[in-house]
């Protein structure tokens, strides 16, 4: 309930923050117009972080390993997200000529004939594949692999950081999205010559490297604890 309600609301203020501000200070009620859609992919990441901060607070746990537990089933809602998106025709490709090229109608004026609206990349298909499968493996081949490694070693318990698997979380996240962004085309103004979910993509990864070397730097502790 803690990690719902953090996207929902994080994902919903992320959305006007971080691409339509000017729309939400000049009528913080647009927040709730929710049947015009909007939410962020990073927004929801910030409120589910909030979230989780929130939960082991209050039940007195280890916000870090809370968190490596969330980060292993996250990639199945980015998944069904981007499906979603392509269901609905929107955060479309840049125009291409690929034999796989899909017409969005809404990617053009309308009432234009589709016949003349150009073909594009099917990127919300190609970031449900990287986002969603390829992380999804690789973070369960992390997850599962670090409890086999304990489970082998017997009453040597395995020597694991909580939190690391949540900075390779946003790493490997971070580095799948800029790379599905390369088709995708913007949705927003450009920042420093890059799109939105690339530059806020380069913040993540900058905040997930720097969470790795905080990890390293201290102690170890523990599988069981």
């Amino acid at each position: 309930l803690y990690v719902m309600a953090g996207v929902i609301v994080g994902g919903r203020f992320g959305y006007f923050l971080l691409y339509e501000p000017g729309d939400f200070f000049s009528n913080p009620l647009v927040l709730f117009a929710v049947w015009e859609g909007g939410m962020a992919s990073h927004g929801g990441f910030a409120g589910v972080f909030l979230a989780v901060l929130l939960y082991a607070r209050r039940n007195r746990l280890s916000p870090f390993a809370i968190g490596d537990l969330v980060v292993t089933v996250a990639p199945p809602g980015l998944f069904l997200g981007r499906i979603a998106n392509f269901i609905n025709g929107q955060l479309w490709g840049k125009v291409s000529e690929v034999s796989w090229a899909v017409v969005f109608p809404k990617s053009a004026p309308a009432g234009t004939p589709v016949e003349l609206i150009p073909p594009r990349h099917p990127s919300q298909l190609y970031e449900a594949v990287l986002e969603g499968l390829v992380l999804f493996i690789y973070m369960q081949v992390r997850f599962w692999w670090t409890r086999g490694r304990h489970a082998a070693e017997g009453t040597r318990a395995a020597f694991i950081r909580p939190g690391q698997l949540v900075a390779e979380f946003l790493i490997a996240y971070s580095l799948l999205r800029c790379a599905g962004e390369l088709y995708r085309e913007p949705d927003a103004t450009l920042l420093l010559g890059l799109s939105r979910g690339t530059f806020y993509s380069l913040l993540l990864l900058v905040f997930g490297v720097g969470m790795l070397v905080f990890l390293r730097r201290r102690p170890l502790t523990s599988g069981k604890s």
